[in-house]
């Protein structure tokens, strides 16, 4: 199955949790955090599911369960409960994340570090959870504590780059520029260093200007 990654927007989106043990807890608390309208169907659900801002349904769930989610996860443990699910979702064209039997979803969990704006998520497919959030891991420690401010400091300067080179490969060449050294440096790029790149840059376009002209 081809997976592609995409960010959601979960906020009021209507979503199913089956099952309500502790791998229940985890995907419910997931999904409230994101703002999520969760619906929780099992027989028995546990205390810490019931203290989450969930609607619990005690009771063993259906296929109807399934109608008009925008998300639905099995996380019974239970087979059939899992293939009625799964059945369920792909007549409905829902997305669909098992749990217990990843291969069988067509929606998978990835690891997620969350730093301000700044979201890294690995995902194994399902071979590895362990891989997946180790390298995770790894990736958020290449992510600098001011990336926010970094982000701000991109956001003024790419109207400046439209300003200042009226070439797109002069625009590019200036923002990657400046990325790569508020990268290495952890933190915002000052005035000072802006023009020096700006001015490398032009430099840089004076030359070849006139090395073309030199050979035209």
């Amino acid at each position: 199955m081809a997976y592609f990654p995409i960010l959601i927007d979960w906020d009021g989106l209507p979503c199913l949790v089956a099952g309500g043990g502790r791998l229940a807890l985890h995907k419910a608390a997931l999904l409230t955090e994101q703002g999520a309208v969760v619906t929780v169907v099992a027989p028995e659900i546990c205390e810490e599911i019931l203290a989450l801002p969930v609607t619990p349904v005690l009771r063993r769930v259906t296929g109807e369960d399934a109608a008009g989610k925008a998300l639905v996860i099995d996380a019974t443990g239970d087979s059939e409960a899992q293939k009625l699910l799964s059945d369920a979702c792909r007549r409905q064209n829902v997305p669909f994340n098992s749990a217990c039997k990843v291969d069988d979803g067509t929606a998978i969990f990835p690891a997620v570090h969350r730093q301000g704006r700044t979201v890294v998520a690995v995902s194994s497919l399902g071979a590895s959870p362990a891989a997946s959030a180790k390298l995770r891991d790894k990736l958020a420690n290449e992510v600098p504590a001011e990336m926010d401010a970094i982000l701000d400091c991109m956001a003024d300067l790419r109207p400046l780059s439209r300003e200042w080179f009226s070439e797109q490969p002069e625009r590019r060449e200036f923002l990657h520029r400046c990325l790569d050294a508020m990268l290495a440096s952890g933190r915002p790029l000052n005035e000072e260093t802006v023009r020096e790149i700006r001015n490398s840059i032009r430099s840089m376009c004076i030359q070849r200007e006139e090395k073309e002209k030199t050979h035209g």
